[in-house]
Order: C-alpha cells, then structure tokens, then sequence
C-alpha cells in the first residue's frame, strides 16, 4: 500500500480502486463489482484493450517487434491487465507496472507523479483511468513523458459522464476522481504541453448526455 506524499492524490483514490478487488470498502461498492468470499471475480481491466490496441496498430505501422518493446502499465489493480498486455504479444519480462497498491510482487508500489524508473526506460506507457485522479495532471503527463524514450507512445484512457459533480455524489455517495475533470481528447494531450510530438488516436464523446470514454494515443519528442 502507497504511503508516501499523496497531495497529488484525488480524495477516495485508493478505496475507489479498492472496491473491485476488496468488498470490505468504505466506499459503496462498485455498480458493476461482483465477489465471492470477499474476492473480487473482476480482477482485470477490461477497459484496457482500449489503450492497448491503438498502441498495437502504430507499433504495426512502424514494423516494430512487440517481444523487444518495454511496456509501463500505471494502474492495472492487478495482475490481469499485465497478462492482457502479454495477450497482446508483449514479452511478460518487459512489462512494468505500478499502482498506489500491490497483489502481486509484478505490481510495483508508487504514484504516478513520482515515477520509481529511470528517464527514457520505456518505450510504451498506458494509462488507464488513472489521470482523472490526479489534482496535479501536468505533473502526471510530465512524469509519463520523462520514463518514456524519445518517440516513445503513451496511450490514455479517461472516462466521461454527463453528470456534474454534485450529481455524481448524490448518485454514487462520492466524487469519482478530482474535482478538475477531463472533457475531450485535447484537454488530455495540451497536459503534455511542449513534451508532445505526434498524436496518433483520439476518441472524444458523441453524445454529451452519454457515459462515453475518450482514449488518447500519442508519442513524446
């Protein structure tokens, strides 16, 4: 569990992302969590393939080998997105992750703001509902880019609702996320500022009154 400087840290964070794999949570459960002997049956992420297959596609076009390409995960929960990510063709030794807590000795422990890795150590870096968390994004986006290599890919996943946050609390008891919330592709790449060089996929919402998700893929100088 991450105990270090959590200021950059949304309120309910942990015992927000707790709920999936834990029912003991001071939060209510999760709409979609289901468990059995306090355990939670949706240890994966299935959201990931949304980040994971843009990625695929440019490595595609770039002729890269996906065996040799060094992957940071920042949130997976568990040990299912890692494998998902390994699904996808990736080389299980060369996947990195990390989230403000561990079930397994795969995952390390640490915040997305203070990165544990070396500058230029990966060559890809997903994201996955995890920035919307942040009360300091620029920060988050700059520590993404710094673990990076030049040219290296990020892609991002952010969830959108229609509702305000005040309509958020009262439907779900709490504020999911920080207070600053992400709308639309751009607000997500201009974190970046001058450390992005090439956008590769965006998805933006549709419909303003739908649940939708934005994902954003794109590379750093």
């Amino acid at each position: 569990m991450f105990h270090g400087d959590d200021k950059n840290i949304s309120e309910n964070t942990l015992t927000s992302n707790m709920r999936i794999i834990s029912e003991k949570s001071d939060l209510p459960a999760h709409p979609t969590s289901r468990f059995i002997f306090n355990i939670g049956l949706n240890q994966g992420n299935p959201k990931s393939d949304m980040i994971i297959e843009p990625v695929n596609a440019v490595l595609s076009s770039k002729i890269r080998k996906k065996m040799d390409v060094k992957v940071l995960t920042v949130g997976p929960r568990s040990l299912g997105e890692v494998l998902n990510i390994q699904a996808h063709g990736y080389q299980y030794k060369n996947i990195s992750a990390i989230d403000l807590f561990s079930i397994s000795s795969k995952i390390d422990v640490g915040d997305i703001h203070s990165l544990p890795y070396a500058d230029n150590s990966f060559d890809v870096v997903l994201c996955g509902w995890v920035i919307a968390y942040s009360e300091n994004k620029k920060l988050a986006a700059s520590e993404i880019a710094r673990v990076l290599k030049p040219g290296g890919i990020f892609s991002i996943g952010v969830s959108y609702s229609p509702q305000t946050n005040a309509e958020q609390i009262q439907a779900r008891g709490y504020l999911i996320g920080s207070e600053d919330r992400l709308g639309k592709a751009v607000d997500v790449f201009d974190l970046f500022e001058d450390n992005l060089d090439k956008i590769y996929f965006q998805t933006n919402p549709e419909d303003a009154e739908k649940h939708s998700q934005i994902i954003c893929t794109g590379s750093i100088k």
